[in-house]
């Protein structure tokens, strides 16, 4: 997320123009003028080394040892329990989002558990996760106050930082453990999410980003699945045509969405331009096309695919394009040369639009812009390079973490092995920035905010934390071993288990 960006920065060409090689760094130029890799050339050529640097086995260990941290942090609560957001300071009750949601909370960190307990099949942290689940079950009418803890226009009910995530949490325990209390749980919430409908419109939140109020329509048409009501189906899809309102015509090319309209946000308090604009997943187009796709392949209503590829045809026309590689800038009108690599505003979310697309609409052009923009990350030279996108940061909001399930992904979608080693490349770059000093396990120190590059903390959570960086490592573990299995949210259109044939 991290929505604080400052003047550090690096130019277009510069960008993608780097070797990702391990070793020898060719000229700048000599990049420019050839492709990441022919269809001729080995991938080592394009994607460094091939093959794990460590064992399967290490990808494990660290995973566990990032939950035996966690578990360090638990909190009892009334019912159930919880974990410490930022366990060096104590004091800090919630610090991205309340203690009960996806993002730096609870509810993210139940998911991470029941993975690594049917991973591992050590019920301990099953238990552990049933505990949290408690809280969560006891806890998510706290969110419907309509209060945000941020400047962003959250109202409590979002996927990241609200009721959505917290609900999905929910549906996810029920579905693991068939416990009717969970089930009753996930399904209140969602009845009271689909009710806080505001009155101006079918929406939740103003903003039709994924981080905020596509995000609850997203999870509206995972829950119409999970529970077999088709009128959560209706409400989402009523959520999508107030999105289809919202769309603006750009002279470049396509449609646009502004996922944070100036009219609704507090752009000061942000620390942005009030025209500020966000081309990518978390606030962007990318996102809200994502949500657009996702409601065609629900309902099939052309008006929904329509808008969402004209959504993707103005993130081609704005990428910066590279032979075969592509990246998409961070932000307009003061931040074009600025191109974040991971999830909130970088290709391991605007890729999932693509895949999306290629999903529901079987064109081929769609998957070549998903491999294209996984090109742009390669061709920057991370991990061993950090970049203006690509600081200080392993979470799986803006970092390592993100980028190694994407590259995971496209392994399980293409079967082609230079993504899985590329993914192991920077799976074995976060188990080597992991800190133990207190014994007490791995967690990872990182800039969550990069042009604050001294605040530098560790989060248990998520989309911030170690639960997300465990649960990557988890994934690139059972990869390894060829039994690959993943908890997906309901914005990643990637497969969820290995399929026979990758």
């Amino acid at each position: 997320m991290s929505h604080c960006h400052g003047s550090l920065r690096i130019t277009r060409r510069g960008f993608l123009g780097t070797s990702a090689a391990l070793t020898v760094v060719p000229s700048i130029p000599a990049i420019l003028t050839s492709p990441v890799a022919s269809a001729s050339e080995p991938a080592a050529l394009a994607f460094g080394q091939t093959g794990p640097l460590r064992s399967d086995g290490e990808y494990l260990h660290a995973a566990e040892e990032a939950a035996r941290w966690i578990r360090s942090a638990r909190i009892d609560k009334e019912r159930g329990i919880a974990w410490r957001p930022d366990p060096d300071h104590p004091e800090k009750a919630v610090t991205v989002g309340p203690d009960n949601t996806i993002y730096s909370g609870s509810a993210g960190i139940v998911l991470f558990l029941q993975e690594l307990a049917r991973a591992t099949g050590d019920g301990s942290y099953l238990d552990e996760a049933l505990r949290g689940a408690d809280y969560l079950a006891a806890s998510w009418r706290h969110l419907l106050s309509g209060r945000s803890l941020g400047p962003l226009p959250d109202r409590g009910l979002s996927f990241d930082n609200g009721l959505a995530g917290t609900a999905f949490s929910l549906t996810e325990t029920w579905k693991a453990v068939q416990r009717p209390a969970y089930r009753d749980a996930a399904l209140a919430a969602t009845q009271a999410l689909a009710s806080a409908v505001k009155s101006s419109g079918v929406e939740w939140v103003s903003s039709p980003g994924v981080g905020l109020g596509g995000g609850v329509v997203l999870y509206l048409l995972h829950a119409a699945r999970t529970f077999q009501d088709n009128s959560l189906r209706e409400l989402a899809a009523r959520g999508g045509e107030r999105i289809l309102e919202m769309a603006e015509r750009d002279p470049r090319g396509g449609l646009r969405w502004r996922g944070l309209d100036p009219q609704t946000v507090n752009a000061r308090a942000l620390g942005v331009p009030a025209e500020a604009y966000y081309p990518n997943f978390e606030l962007g187009t990318a996102g809200v096309a994502y949500v657009l796709a996702r409601l065609y392949e629900e309902t099939r209503r052309a008006e929904f695919l329509d808008a969402a590829k004209e959504g993707a045809r103005h993130i081609q026309s704005i990428a910066t394009v590279e032979g075969d590689a592509a990246l998409v800038h961070y932000r307009e009108p003061d931040l074009t040369d600025i191109y974040y690599l991971g999830y909130c505003h970088g290709p391991a979310g605007t890729a999932r639009l693509f895949y999306q697309l290629h999903k529901v609409t079987g064109d081929r052009q769609y998957l070549e812009w998903t491999e294209k923009l996984a090109r742009g990350i390669v061709r920057s030279g991370v991990p061993e390079k950090l970049t203006p996108g690509y600081w200080n940061v392993v979470c799986q909001c803006c970092g390592s973490a993100a980028v190694t399930e994407l590259f995971l992904s496209l392994w399980l979608s293409t079967g082609k092995a230079q993504y899985r080693d590329f993914a192991l490349r920077v799976a074995d770059q976060l188990i080597s920035r992991e800190s133990d000093l207190d014994g007490k396990g791995y967690r990872w120190y990182q800039a969550w905010t990069r042009v604050k590059p001294w605040e530098v903390n560790a989060e248990t959570g998520y989309k911030i934390g170690a639960a997300g960086v465990g649960a990557a490592l988890l994934h690139t573990h059972l990869a390894a071993r060829g039994r690959y299995a993943a908890v997906l949210f309901p914005d990643n259109p990637f497969p969820a288990v290995e399929r026979a044939a990758v």
